[in-house]
């Protein structure tokens, strides 16, 4: 017969906590991924798929949360991605485009002047498109970091 666990009163205490603790972090997910980008953001990406000819964007669901915004990693589709990436710790829950990476489509056009609407945009991949033209202006007040 198993003898049963005994803990004393502070590991009980700390265990406690400690689930505690994870369950309000678990809380914190997911109202983060709840969080929605705010109009003017979305309509910003309505703006540059429209310049770049993009159709296949779905903007009858969360670009922060559905996952028919976002190419799963894999080493044998790395020529091809599809990723709008957010940053939902705000607070409020209020998501911000932080990453756009549209590699593979073969879209044709110019550089989006409208990217200048996303004030927290950081890195962009147009990599293997037909994309032609000056860097946009508007682009100098932007905070991206990579291109």
């Amino acid at each position: 017969m198993a003898t049963p666990l005994c803990f004393p009163k502070t590991t009980l205490s700390f265990i406690m906590l400690l689930v505690l603790l994870m369950s309000m972090g678990a809380n914190r997910v997911v109202k983060a991924q709840a969080g929605r980008l705010p109009d003017d953001e979305v309509e910003a990406l309505r703006e540059i798929a429209t310049q770049l000819g993009k159709k296949d964007w779905n903007f009858s669901v969360n670009p922060c949360n559905d996952s028919s915004w976002r190419t799963p990693y894999s080493n044998e589709r790395s020529l091809y991605n599809n990723t709008v990436n957010c940053n939902c710790s705000y607070p409020d829950g209020v998501c911000h485009v932080v990453n756009i990476f549209l590699k593979g489509h073969d879209l044709a056009g110019t550089l989006p002047p409208s990217l200048v609407k996303l004030p927290y945009l950081k890195a962009i991949d147009f990599n293997r498109n037909y994309l032609s033209g000056a860097i946009p202006r508007e682009w100098a007040s932007t905070k991206l970091e990579n291109l």
